[in-house]
């Protein structure tokens, strides 16, 4: 899984620079690339529930998250409202990442030197701590709050539109 996470974001950053470097983007490309990235990261998450390091509920609340930010993508474009990534949503991913950076690493570096019979004191200390969970949280609740934010940014989206007939 890791180095399938490796190449995909790898890939997705250079797409993202040629494309804004020579212009090759589009209105679809705009909305499928961060569900693009949703998919890869929401999967990742979802492996590591299984490896018993992140809870199922943080991973619920980021999905939940980006539901309803991209069903308010959708309901922007249908209303011709489109909404703007956020600065602070690619902050979002870029901590996601880094989170799964760490925790990738981690059960890489644990499994080799329980390969080889190797005891590591950073091993034990991160286990001690759950250190992978404690940054998991930190992005789930980084994650919520960009939810938020984008709730409140875009609350116009969902306020009646004003009548220009007046009722006599």
């Amino acid at each position: 899984m890791f180095f399938i996470f490796l190449i995909s974001t790898i890939t997705d950053k250079v797409d993202g620079h040629l494309a804004r470097k020579f212009g090759w983007e589009s209105a679809l490309g705009k909305f499928l690339d961060p569900l693009a990235d949703k998919v890869l990261i929401t999967s990742a998450f979802i492996c590591l529930i299984f490896v018993n390091y992140i809870d199922i509920w943080m991973v619920a609340i980021i999905v939940l998250r980006d539901f309803v930010v991209t069903w308010l993508r959708s309901y922007g474009q249908k209303i011709k409202k489109p909404i703007k990534t956020l600065e602070i949503a690619r902050w979002k991913t870029g901590v996601q990442t880094v989170v799964l950076y760490i925790a990738f690493a981690y059960l890489i570096l644990k499994s080799v030197l329980a390969t080889y019979s190797i005891e590591s004191p950073i091993i034990a200390a991160i286990d001690q701590w759950r250190i992978i969970w404690v940054c998991m949280l930190i992005a789930t609740l980084f994650t919520l709050a960009t939810g938020i934010i984008y709730l409140f940014k875009n609350k116009h989206l969902f306020q009646k539109q004003e009548s220009t007939t007046q009722t006599i």
